[in-house]
């Protein structure tokens, strides 16, 4: 079993750079993308079969790729939570409800969605461990959103729990509907940290050894500022807020690379969401 560091493949989505990452370990893909960018992570397999796919979460920029790579390497396992694996299964319910969403640039954005089929899958609850690898459940920025520790390594693959972050900047977290809970996310941030792990793999964007636990209590607190800014404006205002926010701490040419990775338009509805719902529950 390999002790060294998880390779991070760019997916160069929409042709850009250092916005959407999947991460290639021991012959395990962690997060393959989207069907529209699969080809960098077939050149990155080097005609080599992957042994598994790991998905933190189905959202089709971490999972939408994965039916086409079971499609050409058909012995391949899936590993995804119970809350999701119905939907890898069975897509068309989850496609057709995004396409109200993105509408004629759904096939630009993520190309087209394959049922994996269920003889592939591995349904997850959370606290699973096999060989090298442990499972723990985190949800909060989706409520299917695991998170795995590669032990050899020390790397915990985080999918979106440990936010979005650049090089060395900030970490803020990405908020899109439906499932944004920032109570669960606070969780799932102990969770990741219990590990004590050594790196952190994320989707937006790479990896890091450099401060793990700072970057985790980065993201606890950039959660609070932006729940609290989205309960006193709009759409447009917390896209305001956060260019604002990670201009003061990344510089104003850091802000686009940041957007790439997670376009700040999308933050507000989920955190509304949230707030409504924590309202009416009193």
């Amino acid at each position: 079993m390999s002790d060294q560091a998880p390779l991070t493949i760019d997916l160069m989505h929409l042709g850009q750079p250092g916005a959407i990452a999947a991460h290639l370990i021991d012959g395990v893909i962690v997060d393959p993308g989207s069907e529209k960018t699969v080809d960098r992570v077939i050149e990155a397999l080097d005609g080599t079969a992957p042994r598994a796919i790991l998905l933190t979460h189905i959202h089709f920029d971490h999972a939408g790729g994965t039916g086409r790579l079971v499609e050409l390497y058909p012995d391949t396992e899936v590993w995804v939570h119970e809350r999701g694996a119905p939907h890898m299964i069975d897509p068309d319910r989850l496609v057709s409800s995004a396409r109200k969403v993105f509408g004629d640039f759904f096939d630009m954005l993520w190309g087209e969605v394959i049922p994996v089929p269920e003889s592939n899958v591995r349904v997850l609850s959370g606290g699973e461990s096999e060989g090298p690898w442990q499972v723990a459940y985190t949800p909060g920025h989706a409520q299917h959103h695991v998170s795995y520790l590669h032990t050899p390594t020390s790397t915990a693959f985080t999918g979106d729990v440990t936010g979005i972050r650049i090089g060395d900047g900030p970490a803020f977290p990405p908020t899109p509907p439906p499932d944004i809970d920032v109570d669960l996310w606070h969780r799932s941030l102990d969770t990741v940290s219990a590990w004590d792990p050594d790196r952190l793999a994320y989707a937006h964007f790479g990896q890091t050894t450099a401060d793990v636990q700072a970057q985790i209590a980065m993201v606890h607190t950039a959660l609070d500022e932006m729940a609290e800014a989205a309960r006193s404006t709009d759409a447009d205002g917390l896209t305001v807020w956060i260019r604002e926010w990670l201009s003061e701490r990344a510089g104003t040419d850091a802000v686009d690379s940041y957007w790439r990775a997670g376009p700040f338009e999308g933050m507000w509805s989920g955190l509304d969401r949230y707030l409504q719902k924590k309202a009416a529950a009193g």
